[in-house]
């Protein structure tokens, strides 16, 4: 039996498909040289999340007691090497507030003065509780009292030291740089200081005493030649009360009972001859300058021997010269040299007596 013929669209269908197979292969060839990666998301669940939570750790500080002072670290202020302190001096202890300068001002003194004395190298660095050395201690100031108020009281009269009496009873120094001194005025606030006018006009202030619980006073330097008439004027809240006054001639060319000025009085003494004081060996005396300078800080009285080494040594200081300047000495025997006062004044300047010649037995 005869096979059919494959129809028209039989054989269409099969190259059709035949041409596709080929195509097929081609493509495939192709991706194989140059691959494409395909980036597939990955996505991880973790089975146990661990969570790191930082740990921070707060101190509380502990309150101090109240009251209590705040802890601190004291420096100690190094001292100048080779230097001796000025050990006749009253002792001041440094208190919370203090400084070289404030201790200077109520101590009558200066900067300079103290590192001086006490061998500082910076002015700068005190500590509380340490121990200085000042040429006077400051006043204690005693409170006005209130419960019954009243007004100043002047407990001795106005003077001007130094001075003298001339043959006319006139007060009469020679001294250019005097002290105004009203005393002790209790239950003052204030004490101001006055002059009168050369010309006539109003009195002239010369300055007050705002700390006069340890005697209000003034030191004043004469402008000229002349008379001059002083006074006070005390002052708390209650009003004010004046002093009495005081004239003092100022003469420059006077000359003070004795003659010499500056010169230093020595009692006892066994005899005088030729300038020299003989005095007792082993005995002891009192050495007195009267014409000490007003305002000096301190008074040294010096001695230096005629033999053997020429050093003058400090034999005595008078720390609080205000009411004189005046020491005792216990006189070395069979000894000679000379004896002089030196003065410390505020400014940093020194101010010295004449020399005294002495000889003891």
């Amino acid at each position: 039996m005869p096979r059919p013929r494959p129809t028209f669209s039989r054989l269409l269908i099969v190259l059709l498909a035949l041409l596709t197979a080929t195509l097929a292969c081609s493509l495939s060839s192709g991706d194989e040289a140059n691959p494409t990666p395909t980036r597939i998301p990955i996505v991880l669940t973790p089975t146990g999340a661990v969570t790191m939570t930082p740990t921070f750790v707060i101190l509380t500080p502990t309150p101090l007691p109240t009251g209590a002072a705040l802890p601190y670290t004291t420096s100690i202020p190094a001292t100048q090497i080779n230097c001796t302190p000025q050990t006749g001096w009253a002792v001041y202890t440094v208190a919370a507030g203090d400084t070289l300068g404030v201790i200077a001002a109520v101590t009558g003194s200066t900067v300079a003065q103290l590192a001086s004395a006490n061998c500082l190298t910076n002015t700068e660095l005190i500590y509380v509780g340490q121990q200085l050395r000042v040429p006077q201690a400051p006043p204690v100031a005693t409170a006005i009292p209130t419960s019954n108020p009243q007004l100043p009281i002047y407990s001795t009269a106005l003077t001007v030291d130094p001075h003298w009496t001339d043959l006319n009873g006139r007060a009469i120094t020679y001294s250019e740089a005097v002290r105004v001194n009203a005393g002790e005025v209790l239950n003052a606030a204030t004490v101001a200081f006055y002059v009168n006018d050369p010309s006539g006009g109003p009195a002239i202030g010369i300055g007050s005493d705002t700390d006069p619980y340890d005697g209000a006073f003034v030191d004043y330097d004469f402008p000229a030649a002349g008379a001059y008439t002083f006074q006070a004027v005390a002052a708390n809240e209650v009003g004010t009360l004046s002093s009495t006054t005081f004239t003092v001639t100022y003469d420059p060319a006077y000359q003070p009972p004795g003659g010499q000025r500056n010169l230093l009085t020595i009692t006892p003494i066994i005899s005088t001859a030729g300038g020299w004081y003989t005095l007792q060996g082993g005995a002891t005396v009192t050495v007195t300058w009267p014409d000490g300078p007003v305002g000096a800080l301190k008074v040294d009285f010096t001695f230096s021997p005629t033999s053997g080494s020429s050093a003058a040594t400090v034999i005595g200081t008078d720390s609080a010269p205000a009411d004189g300047s005046t020491i005792t000495w216990a006189v070395p025997s069979a000894t000679a040299g000379y004896l002089q006062a030196r003065a410390s004044m505020p400014d940093g300047s020194v101010q010295t007596s004449e020399i005294a010649s002495v000889m003891s037995s």
